[in-house]
């Protein structure tokens, strides 16, 4: 029995320095980052226990970043509603890949889908990750989600002592995305989706200033969306003739 109970302990040990060793680049994501969002609602005035908070209930980086804005400038439900549908809409088509039948608890399953993020698809996906059971999987969402409070905690109490005339934390998220393009546009050879990006800009802008108001990024998103569309759409006909 000591043998059994000696082996069961070894494999946990395991489980868990392997989903460590996994989330450790998460972890060099989702803290400085959590660290600026903490310190981003902190100076827009909301009560600094919000972001531990958000972390735990939102769980979404880019909608926590987006929800602080939505409150202080007080934009109508429908719009921050539509605004969240679209932005976390990619999650639909993670989930068509997702490997949550190896969750065997219904637990797991509903926090499976509750914490599936950009970063944890993308280990479940490729490489040793894509090798995980369901108690590794939950154990890396439980991990990465941990990152992501911790990172936000410790930014909420750093910005309770930041002087509100240190200004731009807000550009975080933003800052984040610009790497990952630029990034992204060096190693592509398809310089196509450049062109569709910077067109869904431009068509952003004309429908924020001259059609409805806050619609940039929604007008922007449906834009781009259409445009990748129909390249597919194109891609296949061409495969079938």
């Amino acid at each position: 029995m000591k043998h059994i109970n000696r082996n069961a302990s070894d494999q946990t040990k395991s489980k868990l320095l392997t989903v460590l060793k996994l989330t450790a680049p998460v972890a060099m994501a989702y803290i400085p980052l959590g660290i600026a969002f903490g310190i981003f609602l902190v100076a827009s005035g909301i009560n600094w226990y919000w972001a531990p908070l958000s972390a735990l209930i939102i769980f979404a980086g880019s909608i926590e970043f987006l929800a602080v804005s939505f409150i202080v400038s007080g934009l109508p439900l429908g719009i921050v509603a539509w605004t969240t549908l679209i932005v976390n809409f990619r999650h639909i088509f993670y989930g068509l890949s997702f490997p949550i039948a190896q969750m065997t608890s219904p637990i797991q399953k509903i926090y499976g889908v509750y914490a599936l993020t950009d970063e944890t698809y993308a280990i479940t996906s490729a490489g040793e990750g894509s090798q995980l059971d369901g108690q590794s999987i939950t154990l890396l969402q439980i991990i990465s989600h941990g990152w992501w409070i911790s990172g936000a905690l410790i930014g909420a109490c750093i910005g309770t002592i930041i002087p509100p005339e240190i200004k731009g934390f807000e550009f975080a998220l933003t800052s984040m995305f610009l790497i990952l393009a630029v990034d992204a546009i060096r190693h592509s050879q398809d310089l196509g989706l450049v062109f569709y990006a910077v067109t869904s800009c431009i068509v952003g802008f004309v429908f924020e200033v001259y059609v409805i108001e806050n619609s940039f990024l929604v007008s922007g998103l449906i834009t781009y969306l259409l445009l990748i569309s129909k390249d597919y759409k194109t891609r296949e006909q061409s495969i079938q003739s």
